[in-house]
């Protein structure tokens, strides 16, 4: 049995409730596609003439499954990330550790650096379906018509968020000039720890080398 330290547990929780949000987005995204999309293809299906009653359990019903879902994933996912074999658990820790001590304005921007393609994908999608609701209200041009203008507008609007995200990773490079540097150390640093580690648990202390000071004496160790 591993008794956990807070810091694991505040990880847990803060991975398991943002896999939650994420399953909530999802569910409410579902529910609304089916809202009003699903009358198009099946005209018996008229979601708005339901009862309040039945109505209040259509929008709740998808947002708690995905929720329930997406937590539970989220959850097994760090249990296996954080208690695996390797060097994985340090990373997922210190992720978090860095996290917390961000400001806001950092947050925000490290979120959508880390999403900013999955942003750019479903603003392309929006502003498509966005587009063609404003363009198919013009009672003159034809489908084809609209088809292709909706389509300008939306690529027009896709351009702008490509402009935006190299405005964010200049701005994020801004901030974090020597980020890639420092990703390589720890990276070089994790990977001569677990050598070291392998090499004593493998020989037991009587072969191999017991620390870096003797690695870099037997000229195994990384060039500059």
């Amino acid at each position: 049995m591993k008794i956990l330290s807070k810091e694991e547990i505040e990880a847990h929780k803060y991975h398991t409730i943002a896999g939650g949000v994420k399953g909530a987005i999802a569910g409410f995204a579902i529910a609304g596609a089916v809202w009003k999309l699903a009358p198009i293809r099946y005209p018996r299906f008229q979601p708005r003439r339901w009862p309040w009653s039945i109505k209040t359990a259509f929008w709740i019903s998808p947002p708690t499954l995905m929720t329930a879902i997406c937590a539970e994933e989220a959850s097994n996912k760090f249990d296996s990330t954080m208690y695996s074999s390797g060097g994985e658990s340090a990373d997922a820790l210190e992720e978090h550790r860095k996290w917390k001590e961000m400001s806001m304005k950092q947050k925000l921007v490290e979120g959508l650096s880390n999403n900013k393609y999955k942003i750019i994908v479903g603003a392309w999608a929006a502003s498509m379906y966005g587009s063609w609701v404003v363009v198919d209200k013009d009672p003159i041009m034809t489908k084809a018509q609209k088809a292709v203008q909706a389509r300008m507008y939306a690529q027009f609007i896709t351009v702008g968020l490509l402009l935006a995200s190299m405005g964010l990773s200049m701005y994020e490079r801004k901030l974090h000039p020597n980020k890639e540097q420092v990703r390589e150390k720890q990276r070089w640093d994790r990977l001569l720890a677990d050598v070291e580690a392998e090499e004593k648990t493998s020989h037991d202390g009587v072969a191999g080398f017991r620390d870096n000071s003797q690695r870099v004496n037997s000229k195994i160790f990384k060039y500059e």
